[in-house]
């Protein structure tokens, strides 16, 4: 009798695991927190300049977080579908090279390639 262990291996060693709407969990933190911020400074001034109570904006502030960043989720598994792994990254990444924001470390070179040294 043959075991059948290759339904035991796990498919994605190479890859982070996806936790939600298609998001890892790099990438649910970094929404995260960046959807609290954006709530913080948003609803933060509003009740400031309504209330004079900012801190009443923070605690508003949660609650709100936790939609936005189930929403940008959904936007990034939109972006992702049918999409190798990686895609939406390495956009970004261009994107910010492109911006002047950062240096990407891939190579864009369009022209002849020489073969000699």
């Amino acid at each position: 009798m043959k075991e059948n262990s290759s339904d035991l291996l796990a498919h994605r060693l190479n890859f982070d695991a996806i936790v939600f709407c298609g998001c890892t969990m790099k990438e649910m933190q970094l929404i995260g927190l960046i959807s609290l911020i954006i709530c913080i400074f948003i609803l933060g001034f509003i009740t400031k300049f309504l209330f004079n109570m900012f801190m009443i904006g923070m605690g508003l502030a949660f609650p709100a977080a936790i939609g936005m960043s189930w929403i940008i989720a959904m936007v990034f598994q939109k972006a992702k579908f049918g999409k190798p792994k990686g895609y939406v990254k390495q956009r970004f990444l261009l994107w910010c090279e492109d911006k002047h924001f950062i240096k990407s470390g891939f190579i864009r070179y369009s022209g002849k390639w020489s073969v000699g040294r």
